[in-house]
Parts: C-alpha cells; sequence; structure tokens
C-alpha cells in the first residue's frame, strides 16, 4: 500500500487546520492517481469535514493512503493519520469521477451485422460509474458482428460484439494440408461456421473424411497432414 507523508505547516497552531487534513487528502489522490495540471478526464472532490473538529497538531506530518480494501474510483475515502508526537486518524470522504471518449451505436443495428466505422460514433461518460466495458477504439470494432440488436446511443461492450463468421457450415471450402515442403491443395464442405483463426471440422469432397483444421482466410482452411 503507498503511503504519503505530507508536511504539516500548522506545528504552532492549537489545533490541526480542516482545511490542512483535507488538502492532505486531495495532494494523496492527485500522486496516487498520475493526475497532472492539464488533466481533463479526471476530477477530484474532497468531502467537507466538521469544522468543530479539535485536533492537536500534527508536527511529524501527515500519512495518507487508502483503506484496505478502499476504492479508487467513485465514492471513496482517504485514511489520515498523524506520524506524531500524539497520533490521531481519520476517514476524509472524496469522490473521484473518471470520464472517457467510448464508442456508442450511431443507429439502430441489429444482431449479426458487420460493424463499419459509420456505425460507430463517440461520446463522453464517467467511466467510473460505468459498469461494463466499452472501448475507446474504432479499429477494435470494425468488423465485429453484433451478438444482438443495439439501440442508437448504447455504449458498445465486448458482450455486444465477435468476431465476424467467415465460414458457413456446408459452405465448400479449399483444404491447404501441409508438411514441411510438401502442400496440397483439395475441395472440402465446412461442417462448422467459424472465425478467423478458429478451429473448425470440415470433410474431404473425394474421400469423405472428417479433419478438423484452422480457418486461414474466407473459403480457405489449413489442416496437418
Amino acid at each position: 500500500m503507498f503511503t504519503l507523508v505530507l508536511l504539516s505547516t500548522s506545528a504552532r497552531a492549537e489545533v490541526h487546520p480542516v482545511d490542512d487534513i483535507r488538502l492532505a487528502a486531495e495532494q494523496f489522490l492527485i500522486q496516487e492517481l498520475g493526475v497532472t495540471d492539464t488533466e481533463k478526464d479526471v476530477s477530484i472532490e474532497i468531502g467537507q469535514l466538521d469544522k468543530r473538529l479539535r485536533l492537536v497538531p500534527c508536527t511529524d506530518g501527515l500519512e495518507a493512503r487508502f483503506p484496505p480494501g478502499g476504492r479508487r474510483d467513485g465514492n471513496t475515502a482517504v485514511h489520515i493519520q498523524c506520524a506524531g508526537p500524539v497520533t490521531w486518524q481519520l476517514y476524509v470522504p472524496a469522490t473521484v469521477e473518471r470520464y472517457a471518449e467510448v464508442l456508442v451505436a450511431n443507429r439502430t443495428l441489429p444482431r449479426q451485422h458487420t460493424l463499419s466505422a459509420g456505425d460507430l460514433r463517440f461520446q463522453r461518460i464517467e467511466t467510473s460509474r460505468h459498469a461494463g466495458s466499452y472501448h475507446e477504439e474504432k479499429n477494435a470494432l470494425i468488423g465485429q458482428q453484433t451478438r444482438r440488436s443495439i439501440r442508437p446511443g448504447q455504449i458498445i461492450g465486448t458482450q455486444h460484439v465477435s468476431p465476424r463468421e467467415i465460414i458457413s457450415r456446408g459452405q465448400r471450402v479449399t483444404i491447404l494440408a501441409e508438411n514441411g515442403s510438401i502442400a496440397i491443395r483439395m475441395q472440402g464442405e465446412a461442417l462448422e461456421n467459424g472465425t478467423l483463426g478458429e478451429r473448425i471440422r470440415v470433410k474431404n469432397a473425394s474421400s469423405g473424411r472428417v479433419v478438423e483444421g484452422e480457418i486461414q482466410a474466407s473459403g480457405h482452411i489449413r489442416v496437418a497432414l
């Protein structure tokens, strides 16, 4: 667990200033989360503390850390502890919001639709409150196939798409059998649907033998001799 020691400027005060404690929590979150001065995608808000707190001045510095099991996003808290000479501790409430430009459906997308660039648009969301998956790069989705209907504006997660099937059951295919420098091509029939790189069963049209091979391209399956 990361611990940041912050030296107090209130050594001569009768009580430790509440604002000093809030600042320690904020500085800890900024450093722990790697937030820069120009950061636009992370927002940190430190909760208020009771101004009536009467804490002994902390001359040996404030230690800040996340509580055990504490969250780094959303509603969280920072554990602040005085290193001495008199020890005290408390939890400072905080809210950390993260934002990102994620891909959503630009229109209604039917099931088994192959995605193109025009099907997608970016939308800024608070990812710290989004429980599901999402994508930030169009290339990760273009060419994928929808598993279900997707409504306009819906965030497209990994559960919504799958690699596009390029071979269908019953399709006539070319079987390439290789072993070192020996390569034999023959015709066959795909017995299963499949995507690029997937292994499926295929039947040799001449011998009727069923073998398993890897889909190399649309209509092409490679098997071992």
